[in-house]
């Protein structure tokens, strides 16, 4: 049976209704109501009379230090407003200290009354009866419970899996709840007294508006006090590093390094400064390489294609093999892709890294595609992991020369480009960081945003998130900091949106983190902040391997996913494997404030700011690759007329319904319509969008498609609109682009009749083609989750199975 579960499965085609018609041309949820008020108002009175009691007991037994806080929790079991839940708590002297990220869930809490009559007042009005007394009814009822905070929650991971023993002394971190200026001051004189009267140490101590952290030195016995304040959030071991110096020395001999790729496996082209090609873990995937401004040239150059900056080597061993530290740890290094290197990068006579002053970028981009699609049948994959930092896509921006080249050949060659995302200038943000991350990348400011030709809508462009990360070979007493955790945005990376508003990047991947330390600034360049990459001196150094950070590092993992696909499915067009990609993305649950709280659900609004950072998340080659039993992918490729609408149908099993669980239907089309960058408002030679329709049939759905009036410009017929399941982000927004993927999250029991199929109406626009015989390639790309152990996989294939029969 668990062989079962495990087993990863095909992917499933997805139901195609064989006929295709002309597209004519032109809520809050409510707080549920508690049953017995008077039951709920005499349990939460004797909760805060417990809170009270143990807060009496923290202020004698710290009385000589400081006086305590009284803080505590609120969990709520229902969503509410927060605006109006921090009003009410103002009003009753309680202020908010940290809300819970997803809204449901424990709010941490300040009370500035240590008796809390205010809040018991409240609470005896509710319990009465007389709903003219209860004025703040919907607050409570949206109310669970109030709760001390115990002190198992404070600790951290890395001390739970390895405690503190008797007998030692131990660096610790440990984070401090932000207060108000004042009253976080007073508690921290206090706190440095009670640690050096204990006989331990604060070594070092880092206070932001949004940050307090302190490393501490001290013993078992001082932990197991301190660990009852409430005013601790957070306490653990230091972090580890997450590279070291032994890494970085391995030996060849250690690892196991396999042969060559087959011939016809796929090819990624690294436009970059060269590779080494004879480093011992690069020479057996090695098509080609080529310095591109004397192709095709008489000019005699005496210098080989090789790697004179090293970026391009450190770009291209990522490319090959995704993941080089997974790699080490393993002691295997199998070449699974063939890397073609275009030199378009050198050192100049001052050691820095220049393009070919003669000739221009774009016509060397040209150049080198068309030099690689006519020579290498198996060439699919571009990586670009440059850049023009002084070229940002920012409000009305033109679309750049480079992107628009791009998008031309990708559609030409039918090829995908990955491209990062770009990297801050950040000596210019040194005076915003720590300080004001992630607020920064959030703010609709020029130098944050994506570069040159990161807007090309055809690629796929990638951002940097943060891994995991720490101090390689520093003062233990030190703090080296960084407020990027991991799968936290890395402070560098470039931000979206694209051009016209297109979701960019459309991906993230781990990419390296900026460390701080208020001492030093010089810990910026720490080893523990980065990435393992190929070291193009090897033989210099005496190592095989280097460290580095950026976006550049971010798009190569994400080409080497890409490459993988095309081997796995060699006949999907670049439509479908990104459809797929796409498909397995999920943004990180763990992720800052303010991003934190928001989720797919939510309005259109507040939703850009989370995809404009993190795109559709970070992809998993694994979930894009096969299905399993209680995440299916169904997947089309078709070709549609211009304004034409495709149906496409399938019945959800009644388990994805009625098993309680977290569920979640997700569609992503991917599409390649011809593109003109000199028209100001339809870039697009086409547009597509999708719509999903629950609880109608088939023929219900074609015929309100049938009966839309010609002069109504609404995609969506009038009949239909209350059974569109809404998937986010919105249609308006998902449609700017052509890497579109709308998600619905469902908490609760859907409204979903699985004796009805769910239809999916796919629909094309032709902007400025104007031919009706052209056709538009597509790529549709469905999921359906859920968190439960439920066999979705063979109810739904069976569904379609047995409904293929019937209709034969």
């Amino acid at each position: 049976m668990l062989r079962r579960w495990l087993n990863m499965s095909e992917h499933l085609n997805l139901p195609f209704y064989e006929k295709e018609f002309e597209r004519k041309k032109r809520g809050g949820s409510r707080i549920k109501p508690r049953e017995d008020r008077k039951h709920f108002f005499e349990i939460q009175i004797r909760k805060l009379g417990e809170i009270k009691k143990d807060f009496d007991k923290d202020k004698e037994r710290f009385k000589q230090f400081f006086d305590p806080n009284l803080l505590f929790k609120i969990e709520l079991k229902q969503h509410v407003s927060e605006e109006d839940f921090r009003k009410f708590l103002e009003r009753n002297k309680i202020q908010i200290v940290s809300p819970s990220p997803e809204g449901i869930g424990y709010w941490i809490s300040l009370a500035k009354n240590e008796n809390l009559d205010e809040v018991k007042k409240r609470l005896e009005e509710y319990g009465k009866d007389d709903e003219k007394e209860a004025k703040y009814k919907d607050i409570f009822d949206a109310i669970e419970k109030f709760d001390v905070i115990p002190p198992e929650d404070k600790i951290g991971e890395r001390l739970k899996e390895n405690p503190l023993q008797k007998g030692k002394e131990y660096y610790l971190d440990i984070e401090i709840w932000i207060m108000e200026k004042e009253t976080l001051d007073k508690f921290l004189v206090g706190f440095e007294k009670l640690i050096v009267h204990e006989n331990g140490q604060i070594t070092d101590k880092l206070v932001t508006d949004n940050l307090c952290i302190l490393r501490v030195k001290i013993n078992k016995s001082l932990f197991d006090e301190i660990i009852k304040l409430k005013e601790i959030s957070r306490i653990d071991r230091p972090p580890k590093p997450y590279i070291t110096y032994q890494m970085l020395s391995s030996p060849l001999e250690g690892f196991n390094v396999g042969d060559s790729p087959p011939n016809d496996a796929t090819a990624i082209a690294v436009l970059d400064s060269g590779i080494l090609s004879n480093h011992p873990l690069l020479e057996k995937a090695v098509g080609d390489e080529i310095a591109v401004p004397f192709l095709y040239s008489n000019k005699i150059k005496e210098d080989k294609p090789q790697d004179d900056v090293g970026h391009g080597t450190e770009v291209a061993g990522i490319a090959l093999y995704g993941d080089i530290k997974k790699c080490i740890g393993e002691k295997i290094f199998q070449p699974e892709v063939w890397i073609l290197s275009a030199k378009i990068m050198f050192k100049n006579e001052d050691g820095e890294a220049e393009y070919f002053p003669e000739e221009l970028l774009e016509h060397q981009l040209e150049k080198a595609v068309r030099y690689f699609a006519t020579t290498y049948h198996n060439f699919k994959v571009v990586n670009l992991s440059l850049g023009d930092m002084d070229k940002k896509m920012f409000g009305d921006q033109r679309q750049f020369p480079l992107a628009i080249l791009i998008d031309e050949l990708a559609k030409e060659y039918n090829i995908v480009f990955v491209i990062s995302a770009g990297n801050l200038d950040f000596t210019n943000l040194l005076p915003k960081y720590p300080k004001e991350y992630p607020n920064y990348l959030i703010e609709e400011r020029k130098e944050v945003k994506i570069i040159d030709p990161a807007s090309s809508a055809y690629a796929i462009t990638v951002g940097s998130i943060a891994q995991e990360f720490g101090p390689s070979d520093i003062d233990p007493k030190e703090i080296l900091f960084s407020p990027a955790k991991t799968n936290y945005p890395s402070p560098f990376t470039c931000v979206g949106p694209g051009y016209k508003g297109m979701i960019k990047p459309e991906l993230v991947e781990e990419g390296g983190n900026i460390i701080f330390s208020p001492k030093d600034l010089k810990k910026f360049e720490d080893i523990g902040s980065k990435l393992i990459v190929l070291n193009h001196k090897w033989i210099e150094d005496e190592k095989l391997f280097a460290v580095s950070y950026g976006t550049s590092l971010s798009a190569p993992k994400v080409a080497n996913y890409i490459a993988k696909l095309f081997n796995h499915f060699p006949n999907y067009s670049s439509n479908c494997i990104k459809g797929l990609l796409l498909a397995s993305a999920e943004i990180p649950s763990d992720r800052p404030s303010p991003l934190e709280g928001i989720n797919f659900n939510d309005s259109n609004t507040k939703l850009i700011d989370l995809l404009k950072v993190y795109g559709y998340g970070k992809p998993n080659f694994d979930v894009a690759k096969s299905s399993e039993h209680n995440r299916v992918l169904l997947l089309a490729e078709n070709k549609i007329k211009l304004n034409s609408i495709h149906l496409y149908y399938f019945y959800l099993p009644k388990e994805f319904v009625e098993i309680n669980g977290e569920k979640e239907i997700s569609v992503v089309l991917v599409y390649n319509p011809p593109i003109a960058g000199n028209r100001s408002t339809n870039y697009f030679g086409s547009t597509m969008e999708y719509h999903l329709f629950k609880n109608a049939e088939i023929e219900e759905v074609i015929e309100c498609y049938k009966n839309i009036k010609k002069e109504i410009d609404d995609v969506v017929p009038n009949e239909l609109k209350l059974k569109e399941i809404d998937l986010h982000p919105g249609v308006n927004i998902r449609k700017r682009g052509i890497h579109q993927k709308g998600i619905n999250i469902y908490l609760n029991k859907p409204d979903i009749d699985t004796y009805k199929p769910l239809v999916l109406a796919v629909i094309s626009k032709d902007n400025w083609i104007k031919d009706d015989k052209k056709l538009q390639d597509y790529a549709v790309v469905v999921t359906i989750k859920h968190k439960m152990k439920i066999d979705l996989y063979n109810l739904i294939r069976q569904q379609i199975q047995q409904r293929v029969k019937i209709k034969q």
